[in-house]
């Protein structure tokens, strides 16, 4: 079956990493795979990757506008060229790319299956009815996280039904391949027995919650409490953090990091990982954290308490809450030993619900409900295609 997954982002972040995922692991025997991708350089390296491994990548500029018929245009042709059997779309933003659907059913492509990846509305009336009349169309809608699922019911009148709720995933980690990594890492940044170490990564951008980590760590730092934060990740906030960071007075106790290439040895140094995001999906980042072992404290918003369940594999905080906050962090610094054991639980949780194959087998099922060859899946997917059609949990 000719596949194309297409996603519009122009950052490297969470959905890029699921498109990357589906595309790579996906079956050979059954699927010939194609992606398309924005033509921004900032996922230059997701393209570059993907053609590494024998996938075919096109760079196609979003048609955001009903104006834009020269894009609309080249698409449509792009579409026919290509003509796939399934046209999967990731949306990364509420209002990303809404005209694909309807270019593609012009141009012939016989099935669409759209993933929502965040929650949010989009910015105007118009592209709110644009979105409504996106989904209505598509074959399959799912979702990242109930959460997810539940705004679409809110905000735009899908029917609980239709929606089927894909998780993302983490891989397990190779802890011989990262323990010396994230010693080093440990040793240059200067954590310690006493000295512990908090990570939190993501893009600088206002949906991270980063302001609210500073504010914080401020008030710890206010307490004598001893403690390094690392913040890794780059965005458009980095120099406003850091002017808030240095009135604060937080000084070394707070490095930022810049974009990391390889997360996980970061990860797996860590005594703590903090998500202080204000709206949310399902962050890769909190699952790779979580399989690690690392004791999480995260705000309770988008699909993150689906994940966590509180004061049993991390703690969860209402998102913008400073205080309660700080409050969870200096817990896990006063209580090691008790932080440690929520590590231990969250990779046990992460490793039996959250993996790669296992969300591949989700989608590999909606697929073959979508094309009508469900019941001809192989038997080993049989159980994968019975998530997928409970619907949003």
């Amino acid at each position: 079956m000719k596949l194309l997954l297409a996603e519009s982002g122009t950052t490297l972040g969470g959905t890029e990493r699921v498109v990357w995922e589906i595309a790579t692991r996906l079956p050979s025997s059954r699927y010939e795979v194609a992606v398309w991708l924005a033509d921004a350089p900032g996922v230059d390296e997701l393209a570059a990757s993907l053609a590494a491994r024998g996938i075919a990548v096109t760079r196609v500029a979003e048609v955001d506008s009903r104006w834009d018929w020269a894009g609309m245009l080249r698409t449509f042709r792009a579409l026919r060229r290509h003509a796939p059997a399934l046209l999967h779309i990731h949306h990364v933003w509420p209002a990303a790319d809404r005209y694909l659907p309807a270019i593609a059913r012009a141009a012939g492509v016989p099935h669409v299956v759209v993933t929502e990846h965040i929650v949010g509305r989009s910015h105007s009336g118009a592209q709110r009815a644009l979105k409504r009349r996106e989904l209505d169309r598509a074959d399959a809608v799912t979702t990242v996280c109930g959460a997810v699922a539940d705004s679409l019911v809110r905000d735009y009148g899908v029917e609980r039904a239709r929606l089927r709720v894909v998780p993302n995933g983490a891989d397990p980690p190779d802890e011989d391949d990262e323990h010396p990594a994230a010693r080093r890492l440990r040793d240059e940044l200067g954590a310690g027995q006493f000295r512990p170490l908090w990570v939190c990564a993501g893009r600088l951008e206002e949906q991270k919650g980063h302001a609210v980590l500073i504010d914080a760590l401020a008030q710890l730092k206010s307490r004598s409490l001893d403690f390094v934060c690392a913040i890794a990740g780059n965005g458009a906030l980095r120099q406003a953090l850091e002017r808030r960071a240095e009135s604060l007075g937080l000084g070394r106790s707070l490095r930022f990091l810049g974009q990391i290439e390889a997360i996980g040895p970061l990860l797996a140094a860590a005594d703590a990982c903090v998500l202080p995001s204000l709206w949310e999906g399902l962050p890769l980042t909190l699952l790779e954290a979580m399989a690690r072992g690392r004791p999480t404290i995260a705000s309770a918003v988008g699909g993150i308490p689906e994940v966590v369940d509180d004061g049993v594999t991390g703690r969860l905080v209402p998102p913008g809450d400073v205080g309660a906050l700080a409050a969870a962090l200096e817990d896990f610094h006063r209580r090691p030993a008790e932080s440690r054991v929520l590590g231990a639980a969250a990779a046990a949780e992460v490793r039996a619900e959250y993996t790669w194959p296992r969300v591949v087998e989700r989608f590999e099922a909606v697929y073959d409900e979508v094309l009508g060859l469900a019941s001809f899946a192989p038997e080993h997917r049989r159980p994968a295609r019975a998530a997928a059609r409970g619907g949003a949990r």
